[in-house]
């Protein structure tokens, strides 16, 4: 009984970030294509403002701040919403939440490296790889 119970505690956080992981992405998934339907557009579609990625980025700060600001509760609460659900539905919110927790610290030199690094890192990353996949395709 007590190996059960170890495993359990060992994969339990883990059970909790993989199904809000999935509920997340479904929900994420759900709002895009809504979104696109309503406004006439091809889901992945590359024309227009990317609505549906801002809206889901805003829902997602709006979580992310109330369920950060209720710090009384369980770890299993922090791993199924915040890592779990949010962390499916948007990772932007993460980003936004530590920036402001960073902001909320003064901790000027950081925060500033932070938002430059995230936005011109995954820039490069994105842009790089995408001219390269595309090239590959191309073949």
């Amino acid at each position: 009984m007590q190996s059960l119970t170890l495993i359990y505690m060992h994969l339990h956080p883990y059970a909790l970030v993989a199904l809000g992981g999935a509920i997340g992405s479904v929900l994420r998934w759900m709002i895009s294509i809504r979104l696109d339907d309503s406004l006439g557009r091809l889901p992945l579609g590359y024309e227009g403002f990317a609505w549906p990625t801002l809206l889901v980025n805003i829902l997602g700060c709006l979580a992310i701040g109330w369920i950060a600001g209720h710090r009384k509760h369980s770890l299993d609460v922090w791993h199924f919403w915040i890592v779990g659900v949010l962390g499916g539905f948007t990772t932007f919110s993460t980003f936004v939440l530590e920036t402001t927790w960073q902001i909320q610290a003064a901790n000027w030199p950081y925060t500033i490296f932070y938002v430059l690094a995230t936005f011109g890192a995954c820039y490069v990353a994105t842009a790089y790889t995408l001219k390269k996949s595309e090239q590959r395709s191309d073949r």
